[in-house]
């Protein structure tokens, strides 16, 4: 009797344990963002950034990049957005920032650069701003499955009108792969997105 109450112990015991492995291995496959899983890689876009230079997707190998769709007159989605980046990207080690890119794509054909190199250091010197013609715009949105149009409801002068646009963030990885996906509502976040940025660049998880 008492060896068989020993051995069910033993068992029990035994699967516990295995049952923290299994709960810590799944815990630990857990991303913040929305995994895509197999990876895939990411749309090899050129724009022009806010300075008149070509900006390819291929030379920035070796950075991981964080890709968001909008445009400089959004009243409060895309500074809400480019805050929130601000901020995770600050909450990364110092010698880590030069390795993250925010990448901003204006939707709006009003953009040009010196309207994207007047806002963007508004969020972070850092960030990048690109525009580029609507043929080569709207190529690369939809690569990423974003969208943009004229709000009807909205002001209707030529130059007087606001844009509905998506709101996901892109994180692309240093290979070149489209990784991550994140809503807007989970940039607010900065934490568990640096928690996924520091994850996806191989360095440990806390703060330094």
């Amino acid at each position: 009797m008492r060896l068989t109450l020993a051995l069910a112990v033993l068992v029990g015991c035994a699967i516990l344990v295995i049952a923290g492995i299994e709960s810590s291995k799944s815990n630990d496959a857990d991303w913040f963002g929305e995994s895509l899983e197999p990876s895939r890689a990411a749309y090899p876009f050129e724009l022009t950034d806010q300075n008149g230079n070509p900006f390819r997707l291929a030379d920035q190998r070796g950075n991981l990049v964080l890709l968001n769709f909008g445009f400089t007159c959004c009243p409060n989605i895309c500074p809400n957005s480019l805050a929130s980046l601000a901020a995770a990207r600050r909450a990364l080690p110092e010698g880590t920032r030069d390795r993250v890119h925010v990448v901003f794509v204006s939707v709006d054909e009003r953009d040009d650069i010196f309207d994207l190199k007047k806002y963007l250091p508004m969020f972070d010197e850092k960030f990048t701003g690109l525009t580029g013609s609507p043929e080569l715009i709207g190529n690369t949105a939809r690569a990423y499955g974003a969208f943009y149009r004229k709000d009807s409801k909205g002001p209707q002068g030529k130059d007087d009108y606001l844009i509905d646009h998506s709101t996901s963030t892109y994180l692309i990885d240093p290979e070149g792969n489209l990784r991550l996906v994140y809503k807007m509502d989970q940039l607010a976040n900065t934490e568990a997105m640096a928690g996924d940025i520091r994850r996806v660049l191989g360095l440990p998880q806390g703060k330094d």
